[in-house]
């Protein structure tokens, strides 16, 4: 991702964490980020789909640090810059296997129906439907906390592009938390 202000942001950064620290130490988000550099992506295109829903295959992408227990390794959660690696879910995944590890939000909404923040059951339902052509063989969950879009720019999002690629992905469902 190129076109964001990366050079920018890391510019910028190590001062903000170093007078955000304190507050992100004490879980006061709000107020540490109210000065966060944010990168800005001036460039990105808008890219209309290129065959009718109908016709895609559809992968999620969810920022509520969701890992599969006891196969792979839970989200740094508790890092002060976050954790900006990626976990593959593939789809074939029992719901009940997934944790999640994301610590900045109330996960009792997501542990009611795990759909609110990762909506295969739905999406399957769409499928079934014929409002979507199919869905990919592996999905996708990030830790929504993470202070270095920079990582997450030059190394997590490859690693999604490349396997979207790689699966013939024609759409990605984002889900942020």
């Amino acid at each position: 991702m190129q076109s964001m202000d990366i050079a920018g942001f890391r510019e910028r950064y190590p001062a903000w964490l170093e007078q955000a620290r304190a507050l992100l130490e004490a879980k006061n988000w709000t107020e540490a980020f109210k000065s966060f550099p944010f990168p800005v992506n001036t460039e990105a295109p808008w890219t209309p789909l290129a065959k009718p829903l109908a016709q895609c295959r559809v992968a999620v992408l969810t920022t509520a640090g969701l890992y599969r227990r006891g196969e792979q390794p839970p989200f740094r959660a508790e890092d002060i810059e976050g954790d900006w690696s990626l976990r593959e879910l593939p789809l074939g995944t029992d719901p009940a296997t997934l944790a999640i590890a994301h610590t900045h939000f109330d996960h009792a909404r997501a542990e009611a129906d795990l759909n609110t923040v990762y909506p295969l059951e739905r999406l399957r339902e769409l499928v079934q439907a014929g409002f979507i052509g199919d869905l990919a063989p592996t999905h996708f969950s990030i830790s929504g906390y993470c202070t270095r879009p920079d990582l997450v720019s030059e190394h997590t999002a490859p690693q999604v592009v490349q396997r979207l690629r790689m699966e013939r992905v024609d759409a990605l469902l984002h889900i942020p938390v």
